[in-house]
């Protein structure tokens, strides 16, 4: 009996080893599975660091020639003809490359391919951007669709009152007009798809009449080298159709666009957004018109396109010039401009689809807008003192052959990395 007892102590104390050399090996096996597991994880953690450097680098590459060829266009593209266009864009785009540029300890390079579409007039581009990371050891590559899109998608306006209402005018309104808005020798001073009405202070005519130490049209009261005379108008008020009296006024036309926006920016009143972007890329978003005031005479020189989305007050200063003339969209506030103030370039009282509110204008004075006064409502909006003066010189600032008249755009869509 005791024999028996003594085997089976032995018996446990074997059971016992062989289970501790199994769990040894189990505990072993599980270190050696973890540290491969966190060996491999190290590594990924490694690669995914690298990668990030290179995307990274590889993304500012990007940035730095699309940025490059913006500034390019705006400066040298020349649209004159189908020749100067694809010389300069040929020499744009070949300045845009960059290869082995240096960024963050590593480096990237840019390369430019035409996609064979347009946008307007313009080629879309692909630019892909390929980084690599500071230890040389990882790379990325990352690639965007560009082009640039002219200030107006649609018509540039070329006639002095352009309103989508009725014109009520009184004070010294003077209107100098395109001699050639109608057709060669066909003058066109007012614009509108309403009513017509003047007092005998108003008066249109040509430039060379524009004169005086505060220049207007000569005094209305019996001078026959104006178009329109005030007394012409006032008797005929409201104007509801053309009238040979007044030839250079339109009322009520039926050619008159039904969307103002459209007719001058190419896109519908509902996509307004885009064209706000458009000047927000350019830092000409504000909510008066004191930074506008500020830049003066340089107003325009960046981008035409200001928009200003809270009231506009100019009262005094001279914005603009007529090489480089703005575009002041008005989004629906007040547009103030009186006393000896200037504006060159075109004045759009724009009525927001999505406000709810109506833009307005306060004008006396002699005030004097070298361009265009667009407005998308009549009425009082129109009515005040001053001077509004066809100038082709403004016009001609604004053509699509200059590079300026440009912002840069993305293809919506188009960002790929790789």
């Amino acid at each position: 009996m005791k024999f028996v007892i003594k085997n089976q102590s032995k018996q446990n104390g074997a059971a016992t080893l062989f289970i501790s050399v199994v769990i040894l090996i189990i505990m072993t096996l599980m270190v050696i599975y973890a540290a491969k597991v966190g060996l491999f994880e190290h590594r990924i953690s490694a690669n995914d660091a690298r990668y990030k450097d290179a995307f990274a680098i590889a993304d500012g590459g990007l940035e730095y020639a699309t940025q490059l060829f913006s500034d390019e266009f705006k400066r040298t593209y020349d649209g004159t003809n189908p020749t100067t266009s694809n010389a300069t864009l040929a020499t744009i785009v070949a300045n845009s490359a960059v290869s082995n540029q240096s960024l963050g300890g590593g480096t990237f390079t840019v390369s430019a391919t035409d996609t064979g579409s347009t946008f307007g007039s313009i080629p879309v581009y692909i630019f892909s951007s390929v980084g690599i990371g500071t230890d040389n050891s990882s790379t990325a590559t990352v690639e965007r669709q560009i082009t640039m899109s002219y200030l107006f998608g649609g018509t540039a306006p070329d006639v002095p009152v352009i309103v989508g209402g009725g014109v009520g005018v009184g004070g010294n309104f003077n209107v100098v007009a395109n001699p050639d808005g109608g057709g060669d020798g066909v003058p066109v001073s007012v614009w509108s798809s309403g009513d017509i009405e003047g007092t005998n202070s108003a008066a249109t005519c040509h430039m060379q009449y524009y004169d005086g130490n505060n220049a207007q049209c000569s005094n209305p009261s019996g001078n026959t080298e104006n178009i329109s005379m005030g007394g012409d108008l006032a008797s005929l008020s409201p104007l509801v159709s053309h009238d040979a009296t007044v030839p250079d006024l339109l009322p009520n036309d039926p050619n008159f666009p039904s969307d103002l926006f459209n007719f001058m920016f190419g896109m519908q009143r509902a996509d307004w957004a885009i064209k706000k972007a458009e000047a927000e890329a350019n830092g000409q978003v504000a909510s008066s018109c004191a930074s506008v005031v500020s830049a003066g005479t340089n107003a325009g020189a960046n981008f035409p396109l200001w928009w200003i989305d809270g009231d506009c007050d100019v009262s005094g200063a001279t914005i603009g010039s007529s090489t480089n003339p703005v575009i002041l969209v008005i989004d629906d506030h007040e547009f103030k401009a009186v006393g000896n103030g200037q504006v060159n370039g075109i004045v759009y009282l724009f009525e927001n689809p999505d406000s709810g509110l109506t833009p307005t204008a306060q004008l006396g004075g002699t005030t004097e807008i070298n361009g265009s006064f667009v407005s998308d409502v009549g009425g009082s909006a129109m009515q005040g003192s001053y001077a509004v003066v066809y100038d082709p010189n403004i016009i001609n600032a604004f053509s699509p052959s200059d590079g300026s008249n440009y912002s840069f755009s993305y293809v919506p869509g188009s960002w790929k990395d790789f």
